[in-house]
């Protein structure tokens, strides 16, 4: 494998993930396959999130165009091969943790009186979020929430080689937790077992409350900070 495949396989990584969303978006919109499962009661209206559809495709055509580039700045650094387990694992835990805190902070810094009116509001005109919400924001929100990886990245380069697998696995697990908690469909029974996992529930509850539950992967943070909403 070359660099300009490991590039090209990164953009099909996350334009999948989305695709995933968007038909997952699509059921809960046009079919009642699932809207029992459903968390909030309220009718969704699919006309107001088509109005959002322009922002939400202009995000994700830059998200992708940041991943790219990433892998290509970071080339030199990258290993293309097979990992072991051990490098894998180590690698996809520390990535996460670095990206999860790094939102945390962040997003607890957003919901502050001047960026909350000027940048996070547009993600929580969504009281009642579906799936490709998710990158309901303003572009400035996404773009500087996307630097999370980047500095798990960036600390795993500054002593070992990043192995694109664990990146590519990372990427693509963020994404599909991302369109999960903001689905506004109950969560399953297996991910209430994971410790600390961040829940449909626990994230809805922020869209709803408008505060607190600031954490996404990990409910961790927010019970260490005190910031938990039940």
């Amino acid at each position: 494998m070359n660099i300009n495949q490991a590039i090209l396989i990164t953009v099909v990584v996350l334009v999948s993930t989305n695709l995933i969303g968007y038909i997952y978006t699509a059921l809960i919109l046009h079919t009642n396959l699932i809207n029992d499962h459903r968390i909030q009661p309220k009718k969704y209206f699919a006309k107001r999130f088509y109005k959002r559809l322009p922002l939400i495709l202009f995000n994700i055509s830059s998200y992708l165009g940041l991943g790219a580039l990433g892998v290509f700045l970071l080339q030199n650094f990258i290993d293309l091969s097979l990992p072991t387990v051990w490098v894998f694992t180590w690698q996809l835990v520390l990535i996460f943790l670095i990206d999860d805190f790094y939102f945390y902070c962040y997003h607890k810094v957003l919901h502050t009186k001047f960026l909350y009116k000027h940048i996070h509001k547009t993600h929580h005109r969504s009281t009642m979020p579906i799936p490709m919400e998710y990158i309901f924001t303003h572009p400035l929100e996404w773009f500087i929430g996307a630097i999370g990886p980047f500095i798990g990245l960036v600390v795993i380069a500054s002593f070992s080689e990043i192995n694109i697998y664990a990146f590519w696995v990372m990427s693509a697990l963020r994404n599909l937790h991302e369109l999960d908690i903001h689905s506004g469909i109950k969560s399953s029974k297996i991910t209430s077992l994971i410790p600390f996992y961040g829940t449909t529930e626990h994230h809805d509850l922020h869209h709803s409350k408008n505060k607190g539950n600031y954490a996404s992967t990990f409910t961790l943070w927010d019970k260490v900070f005190g910031t938990e909403i039940d």
